[in-house]
């Protein structure tokens, strides 16, 4: 049975990258947390954007298993060269459009040489549908799906609800009026999606406040109010 769950980190006012997407942890055990997280699941889902301005591997460099990492870019936007595209230790799937398959023919040989496959996904409100993103996942074994962001790919996993589990990482630090927070899209109607708190632990560091949550996929009554 597959079971998705968000994983990011935030400054205190909600932010989770300056205003050039950049942002790294600042305290050795939140990357220790971000790598186990990794060496959790079977499979670990980033948006293109992330993938530009996060040019990291998605892989725990001291496990032995390695997970399938999935890159959802519509556009096929992503350079072949970011580090996310080492097919050296596990293999690359990225969910295209279909339009953008057929006009970028150059860009997929290029990525079919490398090992990397490209799988053709319906667009579903400007995005990749996530369930049929789940559904090529399962078929090829993967149960325990990590998704790191950014916001606009969490979001749309959380529409469809989609998430079993919501962790968050509070930061002592402010960023202020940035673009980038661990959910955009449209939003939803107050309040939204329920979350029931499983755990909240203070980082050994001192500085740090580690959230997990259950996501209630409570959409029908969210749908319900829409329509009122």
């Amino acid at each position: 049975m597959i079971h998705v769950r968000i994983s990011m980190a935030m400054t205190a006012d909600g932010k989770t990258a300056d205003e050039e997407g950049e942002w790294y942890p600042l305290c050795q055990y939140e990357r220790e947390r971000f790598y186990r997280n990794i060496e959790w699941s079977d499979a670990v889902v980033v948006g293109a954007d992330t993938v530009l301005t996060t040019n990291i591997s998605f892989l725990s460099p001291s496990s032995l298993k390695n997970p399938l990492r999935a890159v959802i870019d519509p556009k096929l936007k992503t350079p072949i060269e970011r580090k996310v595209y080492d097919t050296l230790r596990g293999p690359v799937l990225i969910f295209s459009s279909k339009e953008a398959y057929n006009a970028k023919r150059d860009k997929i040989e290029k990525l079919n040489s490398k090992g990397i496959e490209i799988v053709t996904i319906n667009e579903k409100e400007g995005y990749l549908s996530t369930k049929e993103i789940l559904n090529v996942l399962k078929k090829r074994g993967c149960e325990k799906i990590l998704v790191v962001g950014g916001g606009r790919t969490n979001w749309f996993f959380l529409k469809e609800g989609l998430v079993d589990e919501f962790y968050i990482t509070v930061t002592p630090y402010i960023l202020g009026n940035t673009k980038y927070s661990p959910v955009s899209g449209s939003g939803f109607p107050f309040p939204g999606i329920k979350l029931e708190l499983l755990s909240m632990e203070k980082c050994p560091c001192g500085e740090e406040v580690i959230l997990k949550y259950k996501v209630h996929n409570n959409l029908q009554n969210i749908l319900d109010k829409i329509n009122e």
